[in-house]
């Protein structure tokens, strides 16, 4: 299946991480990013003016560009100065001055692409700027809490009953017609309910990923995610969260061999178990990934 069309959905580094080990795929392989960042450079832009979270697509940018020298460089600079530049990152400034001069966030990230000289595809989840949203977990005589923005959902120590986007937006025609195109949906590892999930709330992308005959695969994480306080997102969690989203059952997911894994889970659910080879950042190994994907083809 190396023809295979492969369309990967995340965001930051884990995407980053999937979309590079892939990318020998080319014009086959597409990622679909998440798009409400709220920290650094791209939350301070968010603030400044309506904008899509510019972070994770430059990012994914950055990782695949094939350029040596001072093109990559100069798209991963960040000022360092006294004034309201101080902590910017030049690659979100060019994407924000390309969005500010009415170019659609989708022809943004092609004209970056093609500059970078990358041949795989990147779209944003949607062009239209939205905020991720969850509510909480209800205690007995309590009401639920809704908490507003990625830091908040990362940090908290409350239980999270569901995810919503507010306001609701929809992806553009490209994201949708690859997803129809594509032989396999692979959800990228990385911090799952604020890099996974957000597109996968929007309701085009759930669609169209239910429609699809392709196969979905799940790449988790190399260790369990922990949230606020003491809680850790567990499988379960990440299962749960999937079924409320209205996304249909994971056809396989791929389980680092170096991860506990019960019997009850293994019974249960499509897993194959992977001997992903962890560097020492806690990242997935490129090639260990990518056989472990083709093996499931």
């Amino acid at each position: 299946m190396e023809h295979s069309n492969l369309v990967c959905l995340g965001g930051g580094h884990g995407l980053g991480r999937l979309l590079v080990s892939l990318r020998e795929s080319g014009p086959r392989l597409t990622g679909i990013v998440a798009t409400t960042d709220e920290g650094g450079s791209t939350g301070r832009l968010r603030e400044e003016a309506e904008t899509i979270a510019w972070g994770d697509l430059r990012n994914c940018l950055s990782q695949l560009c094939t350029l040596d020298g001072i093109g990559q460089r100069l798209f991963e600079y960040r000022f360092q100065t006294q004034g309201e530049l101080d902590g910017h990152n030049l690659g979100n400034l060019v994407l924000f001055a390309l969005d500010q001069l009415s170019v659609r966030p989708t022809d943004a990230i092609r004209i970056m692409r093609d500059m970078l000289n990358i041949k795989s595809h990147l779209l944003p989840m949607a062009d239209s700027p939205t905020t991720l949203m969850a509510q909480t977990v209800a205690l007995p005589d309590c009401e639920a809490n809704i908490l507003v923005g990625e830091l908040s959902i990362d940090d908290s120590d409350e239980d999270i009953d569901h995810l919503y986007l507010e306001p609701q937006v929809l992806a553009g025609p490209e994201a949708i017609s690859t997803i129809g195109y594509a032989d396999a949906i692979i959800l990228s590892a990385g911090s799952f309910m604020t890099s996974i999930m957000p597109s996968l709330m929007v309701a085009n992308i759930r669609d169209a990923i239910n429609q699809s005959s392709a196969v979905l695969i799940l790449v988790v994480n190399i260790k369990e995610e922990h949230l606020g306080g003491d809680l850790v997102l567990t499988f379960a969690k990440q299962i749960e969260l999937l079924e409320k989203a209205g996304i249909r059952s994971l056809d396989h997911i791929l389980w680092p061999a170096n991860r506990d894994l019960s019997a009850q889970n293994l019974a249960k659910y499509p897993i194959t178990q992977v001997d992903m080879k962890p560097c020492e950042r806690g990242l997935h190994n490129e090639e260990a990934l990518k056989a472990a994907i083709f093996a499931v083809l």
